[in-house]
């Protein structure tokens, strides 16, 4: 994954850090896709695509709340 970020394929960081650009999920996550030149898109991630390891808070709390931590 850091070699995608590398190349600007994904970006990791809060949701005010990113550079201007729009948006295309309401997902509650620091790891996005990022598409497009100039003003690019993104998209939130759930869970990564190579591990499967959870990426979103809500998905982690819901997870975290279903096993009684």
């Amino acid at each position: 994954m850091q070699e995608l970020a590398d190349q600007d394929f994904v970006r990791m960081g809060p949701v005010n850090r990113l550079p201007n650009g729009r948006i295309l999920t309401e997902i509650d996550t620091e790891y996005f896709l990022s598409f497009g030149e100039g003003r690019p898109m993104y998209y939130g991630m759930n869970y990564c695509p190579f591990c499967g390891r959870i990426l979103s808070r809500g998905i982690w709390n819901a997870e975290k709340k279903k096993q009684g931590f």
